[in-house]
């Protein structure tokens, strides 16, 4: 999650905001912000056979929309854990606003916002047990509070037909079926 946060942020600066976070600009052609866009696609490409993903469920969570399937909600829970921000139920917010701040400094207003918001979200998923509703609804109360982490929809779809959704589901349309 804290990834796709970190890349969210990158991407709406590079779609055409006239200044960043943090009064920069993010060079989208820069190898660190291309690294960590790959790592991001590699990340949800695995996410999409764990729990085998449909288009739509990947399409929600790159949206910053709320999963309409259980899938789409473990695909939420498989990307967070795998970034570590959910680790065994629990939601490690200092890794959260660490990775945030990499970005976009640690005294920018966005780290200043999503240290307050991802406590006010904690309070969303108290007394949660299962994964996938608890990563689900904890990602939906950031994406609902921290729209500044909105990915462009272009990109949204672009990471999406990058998906493996041709190995586990043979019978898409073609052009679902084509990983790049």
């Amino acid at each position: 999650m804290l990834l796709f946060i970190l890349l969210s942020v990158v991407a709406q600066t590079l779609a055409g905001q006239p200044h960043g976070f943090s009064g920069t600009l993010v060079d989208f052609t820069d190898p660190k912000v291309q690294g960590h866009l790959d790592a991001l696609v590699r990340m949800a490409q695995s996410c999409v056979i764990k729990v085998r993903a449909s288009p739509k469920d990947v399409r929600a969570y790159f949206t910053n929309s709320p999963p309409i399937t259980r899938s789409g909600q473990c695909f939420a829970a498989c990307m967070l854990e795998q970034s570590d921000v959910i680790s065994h139920g629990k939601v490690n917010r200092d890794l959260l606003v660490h990775l945030a701040s990499l970005v976009n400094g640690k005294n920018s207003r966005v780290v200043r916002k999503l240290h307050s918001i991802s406590r006010l979200c904690l309070d969303s998923i108290e007394g949660m047990s299962d994964r996938c509703q608890l990563a689900s609804t904890y990602n939906d109360c950031l994406n609902e509070n921290m729209i500044e982490f909105a990915f462009p929809l272009d990109i949204a779809e672009e990471a999406v037909r990058k998906m493996p959704f041709h190995l586990i589901q043979p019978n898409l349309p073609q052009e679902l079926r084509h990983p790049y």
